[in-house]
């Protein structure tokens, strides 16, 4: 699955991020941003609250999942002073080959600067140029309005509905479904989507 003929990257380069494999000296600069209950409520897959214990945890589970080749998850570092700001990731999907959920948060502090489209369509294009992906899809939650204008503006066009569980709230919701294709991203990286 996401045989495309590079390797997977160990980091890529946004024009104002860096983004890398998760460190352990990296626990003490994401868990404050990712414990943020107005970042965490709206992550399906992350508890609240989140401890160091479970950023170390998660370090593990990237480095692992990244090994396997079944995840690629980066830490967003900004490159002008080496400020973690927030991750993103690509999940393959088992049961659809070809295809990956992308998932990515931003940091409170960082918020409406523009990092969030910049990691997303960086990921994007590891996904389709590197990885060899047909398909990236990606659920909000319906209220989260910000993640879904992001989706749209990324070039993802919403397809219909999914029930999704979201941990921290602890409750499952039927949550917007977003795609984009391989096929369709060349018109959205030059810009005329």
């Amino acid at each position: 699955m996401g045989g495309g003929a590079e390797p997977w990257p160990d980091s890529v380069a946004a024009p104002r991020l860096l983004l890398r494999a998760f460190r352990h000296e990296d626990v003490a600069d994401f868990v404050p941003l990712i414990g943020d209950w107005q970042v965490a409520r709206w992550l399906a897959r992350v508890p609240h609250p989140y401890t160091a214990a479970d950023g170390h945890e998660w370090v593990e589970l990237a480095a692992r999942d990244r090994a396997a080749h079944a995840a690629l998850a980066f830490l967003a570092v900004r490159t002008e002073d080496g400020a973690p700001l927030g991750a993103t990731g690509l999940h393959l999907d088992r049961d659809r080959p070809g295809s990956a959920e992308i998932g990515y948060w931003v940091g409170t502090p960082y918020h409406r600067a523009g990092y969030g489209l910049e990691m997303v369509t960086a990921m994007l294009d590891v996904g389709f140029n590197r990885l060899g992906l047909s398909r990236i899809w990606a659920a909000a939650d319906p209220d989260n309005l910000p993640s879904r204008s992001l989706l749209l503006k990324a070039g993802f066009r919403q397809r219909g509905e999914r029930r999704y569980d979201f941990a921290a709230r602890g409750r499952s919701v039927l949550a917007p479904y977003f795609e984009i294709t391989a096929a369709e991203w060349p018109a959205r990286r030059e810009g005329s989507a």
